[in-house]
């Protein structure tokens, strides 16, 4: 009986280690945050003068998986889930949309084909420096843990959706003589990969400031142009966005109809780039009179060995129901050094302005800095 049983173990370890095939690994990425903030608002009596300091986890720290393989018709798989996420757990899941993955993709000849927990067509192809610098900032968010915002609608610093996880079906294409395109489809943009989320649609914000939160159908499109002259690169990048918003109680509201481009220039070590995102009214109550909801970043990125430096400008506007304008402006410088062994030291310094009808909502400046190490 122990030999049958002995022998019938084996036989199942040799079946799987012969049914395995693709390569896996393992990475990591965590970062420890200090910042100090100097706050103003317009509510003298009670949120005047705030002075915040402190540390931080920071949101981005996680554990990833990813694999690889090729399937016997030559196609190639691979794929990225990330098993441990420190802001997409117990108490702390506020960002699940943004820290947690889970996709497979197929390419070959004909482009590639993701399916799965990942970000859409306008993440893969627009240039974000805003991102991509070296100290992530303003994009990542991070410096926001140091000071408070106001609750109006000051319009969208980045697409609609953007850095959202929603299950969905992403194609990129090869690139042919310099251009290339990708198109993604996310059937409910409200799927953040958690069990409540699969089913249904959210509604509009609960404010008055809210727009529809969540859009079903949405469909990504987005088309890419690249050169190089004499050592100076030029990406060109626009697409559109569409999506299905609803109805809340009584309310319709505008289904989503939004246009986003991007143009960026390298020479050397030097990146530079201007983006910009329009939806209009989309989201907002038909017929309401309120939209013009648009947002611009222009950055500039230099690299010099293990030293970084830049600067961000963002800028955003919508217009509300009653005609008035609300309207933000944050202004990043940043330099990083790198230490080695995937460790990063980074420093940022920031304004961030908020206005209401010309009235100061919000008006913060300070400066965050960051441990990060990759492994």
């Amino acid at each position: 009986m122990k030999k049958t049983i002995l022998t019938g173990i084996f036989a199942l370890a040799f079946a799987f280690s012969s049914a395995v095939k693709a390569d896996i690994s393992l990475s990591g990425y965590t970062e420890f945050l200090a910042g100090s903030v100097d706050q103003v608002t317009a509510d003298s009596t009670t949120n005047h003068g705030i002075d915040q300091a402190g540390m931080d986890n920071g949101t981005y720290s996680r554990l990833t998986a990813t694999y690889s393989s090729t399937l016997d018709n030559g196609i190639d798989v691979s794929g990225v889930m990330n098993a441990t996420t420190r802001d997409c757990q117990g108490n702390k899941d506020g960002v699940c949309d943004v820290v947690n993955f889970n996709f497979v993709t197929l390419s070959g000849g004909f482009g590639s084909i993701s399916v799965g927990e990942r970000f859409a067509a306008g993440a893969a192809m627009l240039s974000r420096l805003t991102a991509a610098n070296p100290s992530a900032e303003p994009d990542g968010g991070n410096t926001g843990a140091f000071y408070t915002t106001g609750d109006a609608n000051y319009g969208g610093l980045n697409e609609v959706n953007y850095a959202n996880n929603s299950v969905k079906i992403l194609y990129s294409s090869n690139v042919y003589s310099g251009f290339s395109f990708a198109a993604s489809y996310a059937p409910n943009t409200s799927n953040t990969g958690q069990g409540a989320t699969r089913n249904g649609q959210q509604a509009s914000g609960d404010t008055a400031a809210g727009t529809w939160a969540a859009y079903n159908d949405l469909i990504s499109v987005f088309g890419k142009y690249a050169m190089d002259i004499d050592g100076i690169g030029l990406e060109l990048v626009y697409g559109q966005q569409m999506g299905n918003a609803g109805r809340d109680v009584t309310t319709d509201y505008n289904d989503l109809d939004e246009t986003a481009y991007s143009a960026r220039i390298t020479y050397g070590n030097l990146m530079v780039d201007y983006r910009k995102n329009d939806a209009g009214n989309s989201g907002r109550p038909k017929n309401d009179g309120s939209g013009n909801d648009s947002g611009t970043s222009m950055c500039a990125t230099y690299m010099m060995g293990n030293i970084g430096m830049g600067a961000c400008n963002l800028e955003s506007s919508f217009t509300t129901a009653t005609n008035t304008e609300n309207t933000q402006k944050m202004t990043q410088f940043y330099a990083t050094y790198e230490l080695g062994g995937g460790m990063r030291l980074a420093a940022t310094y920031f304004d961030h302005e908020q206005d209401v009808n010309s009235v100061v909502d919000t008006d913060a400046d300070g400066i965050v800095t960051r441990l990060s190490i990759g492994f």
